[in-house]
């Protein structure tokens, strides 16, 4: 004797561009495809809400530039360190991290709790000395 398995499926309906239809349509198998794309998908939390569906808001927290004695900006920078902080906003970063780096430099981490998002040195640009071309 031998026992029959029952595999039950359930149909799911969802609206698609277009193009997206038609590509989904040359696959070989498309259950297959959607079923491993979703299974994926839903395994993998997403890194603002952690799987809740609900996103708490998050401030910026920026260092201090006078407690780090962070050497002080040049235009060019200053805009650039704005730009990172605009950025970190639209990111959800929760840390924008300053140090000093050599020569006179500002090196700089950006994260989202534990998670690190960015990370670089501040361009050392700024406005050119009188007689310099």
């Amino acid at each position: 004797m031998y026992s029959k398995m029952l595999y039950v499926k359930t149909r799911v309906t969802f609206r698609l561009p277009q193009d997206l239809a038609d590509d989904l349509r040359e696959l070989p198998n498309q259950t297959r495809f959607v079923e491993a794309a979703l299974r994926e998908a839903l395994g993998v939390a997403c890194p603002l809400c952690q799987g809740s569906g609900r996103c708490q808001p998050r401030r910026l927290t920026i260092s201090n530039f006078r407690r780090r004695a962070l050497p002080a900006l040049e235009r060019g920078s200053a805009l650039e360190l704005r730009r990172l902080v605009r950025i970190g906003r639209e990111l959800s970063a929760t840390s924008l991290e300053l140090e000093r780096s050599a020569p006179g430099g500002v090196a700089f981490v950006l994260t989202r709790g534990s998670e690190v998002l960015l990370t670089g040195q501040l361009e050392r640009s700024g406005v050119a000395e009188r007689g310099e071309a």
